[in-house]
């Protein structure tokens, strides 16, 4: 995996990402705006609720991770939007600064969603906070 800095068409993509999560939360929440902040959580998982995993689109779950993660970056402090690539895949990480310590949102959003019955974002956030600081780093 290798690790890049975000160009203008991926500012681009995550801005509509982030615009598509806004018509999400107001489709499912009587009107409701994302913040980027913890409070988001509540509304995303309030999203994802109102759909089965099997039937949201490719989209739709970007969607959500970029506001899962807009939400990490928000409560994480030194870490920024980057692109990771590996031999067949692309997409946004989450990568602490001056480490080698990222997350891929849409991954973890992926394996929660799939991975059991009923999806927790809390505990995705959790998780994700969890991997961009191990404990190795507070010592």
């Amino acid at each position: 995996m290798r690790l890049f800095n975000l160009e203008p068409p991926d500012v681009q993509q995550l801005t509509q990402a982030l615009q598509e999560a806004d018509r999400l939360a107001q489709a499912c929440c009587e009107g409701h705006l994302l913040s980027g902040t913890l409070q988001d959580l509540p509304i995303l998982q309030r999203v994802i609720e109102q759909f089965p995993a099997h039937t949201l689109n490719p989209q739709q779950v970007q969607a959500i991770a970029a506001a899962l993660g807009r939400v990490l970056l928000h409560e994480q402090e030194g870490a920024d939007w980057v692109i990771v690539q590996g031999a067949h895949q692309r997409g946004f990480a989450i990568r602490r600064l001056g480490t080698l310590h990222w997350i891929s949102p849409q991954g973890a959003l992926c394996s929660h969603l799939h991975g059991q019955a009923a999806p927790n974002l809390r505990r995705v956030f959790a998780s994700m906070k969890e991997r961009l600081n191990p404990p190795a780093l507070a010592a």
